[in-house]
Order: structure tokens, then C-alpha cells, then sequence
């Protein structure tokens, strides 16, 4: 009984989490910023659901802790491939929130960039993608 206790106030908490998360993006326009940006406006829905899943998912994860239950290479496999999702997510996040607030654009327009601004963006990216491998594979 404790258990079955435990697991409901565990994944409730998760929800509440996960629709927190939610509340979050929408209000602050970051998901129908990405959605406009990528012209898939229409999606949105489904965006937030996505989100939704993969914070509620997230905390199951953690509750259930497949490295216990799984193989070793197993749960590895699945850690990796989830952390590329967690990976993207967070880099999207990141540049949808900097474009949300003008971030780049005020500090382009500062500096006097006027050309080339993708590729600063790119280089922001890959720097990014680099930095993080490095930090998984040797740290």
C-alpha cells in the first residue's frame, strides 16, 4: 500500500511539474516561436504535448532508474539516445528564449552586424554541440 502511495503522489508531482513546464514555455511565446519559426504553426498542440510526455516520461525515468532493471549497455543506449533529445530541447530552448527577448538582435544591432548573422548562429550552435561532447566524452 505504501508503494502504490508513493508511486501516485511521485507521478503526480511529475505531472504538476510537467504542466508547470508547460505554463512556462507558452506564456513566455516559446514554443509558438519555434513553431513560427520552423512554419509549422499548426503544431503547436502538439508540441506542448510532446513536452509534456517527455517531462512526465523524464520523471518516471528517474523514479524507475533503468540502470537497476536493464542491462548496463542497455540502459546506457537509452540514457544516450534520451539525452540527445534533452540535448536539442535545451538548445532550442535556449535561442527560441535569446530570439523571444531580442537578446541576439539587440547585441548584433550593438555591435554592427548587419551580414552574416546565420552563420554566427551556427557557429553559436556548433560551438555549442562541440562543447557539450566534450564535456560527455572526456569529463
Amino acid at each position: 500500500m505504501r508503494f502504490i502511495i508513493l508511486t501516485i503522489a511521485g507521478l503526480s508531482a511529475g505531472a504538476f511539474a510537467a504542466f508547470g513546464l508547460c505554463a512556462v514555455l507558452t506564456s513566455v511565446g516559446i514554443i509558438t516561436r519555434i513553431a513560427w519559426k520552423t512554419h509549422t504553426s499548426n503544431r503547436v498542440r502538439l508540441y506542448e504535448n510532446c513536452i509534456f510526455c517527455g517531462a512526465v516520461a523524464s520523471n518516471i525515468l528517474y523514479l524507475v532508474q533503468p540502470e537497476y532493471v536493464l542491462s548496463e549497455y542497455i540502459s546506457i543506449g537509452i540514457m544516450g539516445f534520451i539525452g540527445i533529445f534533452f540535448g536539442i530541447f535545451v538548445g532550442c530552448l535556449a535561442v527560441a528564449l535569446a530570439e523571444t527577448l531580442d537578446g541576439f538582435t539587440i547585441v548584433f544591432r550593438r555591435i554592427k552586424i548587419t551580414k552574416g548573422v546565420e552563420y554566427i548562429l551556427l557557429a553559436i550552435a556548433l560551438g555549442k554541440v562541440a562543447g557539450s561532447l566534450i564535456f560527455f566524452f572526456i569529463v
